[in-house]
Protein backbone atom coordinates (compact mmCIF):
# COMPACT_ATOMS: atom_id res chain seq x y z
CA UNK A 1 0.00 0.00 0.00
CA UNK A 2 0.97 3.87 -1.07
CA UNK A 3 2.66 5.27 2.31
CA UNK A 4 -0.06 8.10 1.33
CA UNK A 5 -2.76 6.09 1.31
CA UNK A 6 -1.87 4.42 4.79
CA UNK A 7 -1.33 8.01 5.92
CA UNK A 8 -4.80 9.61 4.69
CA UNK A 9 -6.57 6.22 6.04
CA UNK A 10 -5.06 6.99 9.71
CA UNK A 11 -5.50 10.99 9.54
CA UNK A 12 -9.22 9.45 8.42
CA UNK A 13 -9.44 7.28 11.58
CA UNK A 14 -7.73 9.81 13.91
CA UNK A 15 -10.83 12.56 12.50
CA UNK A 16 -13.54 10.07 13.88
CA UNK A 17 -12.05 9.26 16.92
CA UNK A 18 -11.93 13.36 17.64
CA UNK A 19 -15.40 13.36 16.11
CA UNK A 20 -16.36 10.64 19.03
CA UNK A 21 -14.72 12.43 21.62
CA UNK A 22 -16.65 15.78 20.74
CA UNK A 23 -20.45 13.76 20.47
CA UNK A 24 -19.16 13.24 24.28
CA UNK A 25 -18.19 16.51 25.01
CA UNK A 26 -21.02 17.78 23.79
CA UNK A 27 -23.78 15.23 25.60
CA UNK A 28 -21.66 16.23 28.77
CA UNK A 29 -21.77 20.03 27.67
CA UNK A 30 -26.01 19.16 27.52
CA UNK A 31 -25.76 18.03 31.13
CA UNK A 32 -24.29 21.14 31.75
CA UNK A 33 -26.14 23.88 30.12
CA UNK A 34 -29.31 21.93 32.05
CA UNK A 35 -27.89 22.55 35.17
CA UNK A 36 -26.40 26.01 34.02
CA UNK A 37 -23.03 25.06 35.64
CA UNK A 38 -21.44 28.10 34.17
CA UNK A 39 -17.81 27.30 35.06
CA UNK A 40 -17.78 23.97 33.75
CA UNK A 41 -19.63 24.76 30.77
CA UNK A 42 -16.39 27.20 30.10
CA UNK A 43 -14.03 24.36 30.89
CA UNK A 44 -15.60 22.17 28.59
CA UNK A 45 -15.88 25.13 25.88
CA UNK A 46 -11.58 25.30 26.39
CA UNK A 47 -11.47 21.33 25.90
CA UNK A 48 -13.62 21.77 22.62
CA UNK A 49 -11.20 24.37 21.69
CA UNK A 50 -8.64 21.50 22.24
CA UNK A 51 -9.97 19.22 19.84
CA UNK A 52 -11.22 21.80 17.21
CA UNK A 53 -7.24 22.95 16.57
CA UNK A 54 -6.41 19.18 16.96
CA UNK A 55 -8.84 18.75 13.87
CA UNK A 56 -7.75 21.99 11.98
CA UNK A 57 -4.20 20.68 11.68
CA UNK A 58 -5.31 17.25 10.56
CA UNK A 59 -7.21 19.15 7.94
CA UNK A 60 -3.91 20.63 6.87
CA UNK A 61 -2.21 17.52 7.00
CA UNK A 62 -4.93 15.40 4.59
CA UNK A 63 -5.48 18.57 1.93
CA UNK A 64 -1.98 18.69 1.30
CA UNK A 65 -2.21 14.24 1.32
CA UNK A 66 -5.14 14.75 -1.07
CA UNK A 67 -3.54 17.20 -3.47
CA UNK A 68 -0.46 14.71 -3.68
CA UNK A 69 -3.46 11.82 -4.23
CA UNK A 70 -5.12 14.09 -7.04
CA UNK A 71 -1.56 14.28 -9.01
CA UNK A 72 -0.95 10.38 -9.02
CA UNK A 73 -4.47 9.35 -9.42
CA UNK A 74 -5.13 12.51 -12.28
CA UNK A 75 -8.32 12.78 -10.14
CA UNK A 76 -9.12 16.42 -10.53
CA UNK A 77 -9.00 18.68 -7.50
CA UNK A 78 -12.65 20.22 -7.79
CA UNK A 79 -13.79 16.44 -8.10
CA UNK A 80 -11.62 14.55 -5.59
CA UNK A 81 -13.14 13.10 -2.84
CA UNK A 82 -12.42 9.80 -0.49
CA UNK A 83 -14.78 7.78 -2.65
CA UNK A 84 -13.55 8.76 -5.88
CA UNK A 85 -10.06 7.96 -4.67
CA UNK A 86 -11.58 4.47 -3.35
CA UNK A 87 -12.90 3.71 -6.49
CA UNK A 88 -8.83 4.22 -7.90
CA UNK A 89 -7.36 1.90 -5.17
CA UNK A 90 -7.95 -1.83 -5.19
CA UNK A 91 -10.62 -3.26 -3.92
CA UNK A 92 -10.13 -4.23 -0.59
CA UNK A 93 -8.58 -0.80 0.41
CA UNK A 94 -10.96 0.76 -1.46
CA UNK A 95 -13.99 -1.31 0.70
CA UNK A 96 -11.88 0.11 4.29
CA UNK A 97 -12.21 3.80 2.64
CA UNK A 98 -16.28 3.26 1.81
CA UNK A 99 -16.58 2.30 5.45
CA UNK A 100 -14.48 4.77 6.64
CA UNK A 101 -16.21 7.68 4.61
CA UNK A 102 -19.72 6.28 5.39
CA UNK A 103 -18.50 5.75 9.14
CA UNK A 104 -17.41 9.59 9.44
CA UNK A 105 -20.57 10.79 7.63
CA UNK A 106 -22.81 9.58 9.97
CA UNK A 107 -20.48 10.41 13.26
CA UNK A 108 -20.93 14.19 12.34
CA UNK A 109 -24.53 13.75 11.29
CA UNK A 110 -24.51 12.66 15.03
CA UNK A 111 -22.42 15.57 16.23
CA UNK A 112 -24.50 17.86 14.63
CA UNK A 113 -27.62 16.80 15.95
CA UNK A 114 -26.62 17.10 19.13
CA UNK A 115 -24.57 20.29 19.22
CA UNK A 116 -28.08 21.69 17.63
CA UNK A 117 -30.08 20.41 20.87
CA UNK A 118 -27.15 22.05 22.82
CA UNK A 119 -27.85 25.66 20.78
CA UNK A 120 -31.26 25.14 21.70
CA UNK A 121 -30.81 24.81 25.08
CA UNK A 122 -28.68 28.23 25.08
CA UNK A 123 -31.15 30.02 23.20
CA UNK A 124 -34.11 28.85 25.49
CA UNK A 125 -31.78 29.94 28.22
CA UNK A 126 -31.23 33.49 27.43
CA UNK A 127 -34.96 34.14 26.67
CA UNK A 128 -35.54 32.82 29.72
CA UNK A 129 -32.34 34.80 30.93
CA UNK A 130 -33.98 37.93 29.30
CA UNK A 131 -37.43 37.48 30.62
CA UNK A 132 -35.96 37.06 34.12
CA UNK A 133 -34.62 40.84 33.86
CA UNK A 134 -37.61 41.84 32.59
CA UNK A 135 -39.49 40.96 35.67
CA UNK A 136 -36.85 41.90 37.93
CA UNK A 137 -36.55 44.98 36.72
CA UNK A 138 -40.39 46.10 35.92
CA UNK A 139 -39.46 46.48 32.39
CA UNK A 140 -41.82 46.19 29.75
CA UNK A 141 -39.18 46.68 26.93
CA UNK A 142 -36.79 48.65 24.94
CA UNK A 143 -34.61 50.61 22.97
CA UNK A 144 -33.06 48.99 20.05
CA UNK A 145 -29.68 50.40 18.47
CA UNK A 146 -31.67 51.61 15.71
CA UNK A 147 -34.32 53.53 17.79
CA UNK A 148 -37.16 51.50 17.85
CA UNK A 149 -39.10 49.62 20.48
CA UNK A 150 -38.44 45.89 21.78
CA UNK A 151 -41.18 44.64 23.64
CA UNK A 152 -39.39 42.14 26.06
CA UNK A 153 -41.39 38.67 25.15
CA UNK A 154 -43.42 36.98 28.03
CA UNK A 155 -41.62 34.11 30.20
CA UNK A 156 -43.53 30.94 28.96
CA UNK A 157 -41.84 28.04 31.53
CA UNK A 158 -40.69 24.97 29.87
CA UNK A 159 -40.94 21.60 31.19
CA UNK A 160 -38.85 18.66 30.92
CA UNK A 161 -40.44 15.21 29.54
CA UNK A 162 -38.20 13.44 31.47
CA UNK A 163 -39.17 14.93 34.84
Amino acid sequence: MDDRISDLLKIVQEEINLYRDLIEQERRKTALLAQGRVEAILESNRIDEMHNARLRALETEMIGLCQDLCRSFQIPREEFTLMKLANCLDPSLALEFKAQTTLFRNIVKQLKSVSQRNVRLMERSIHYSRGLLALISNALGSYRHTGLFDPIPSIQPTYSQRA
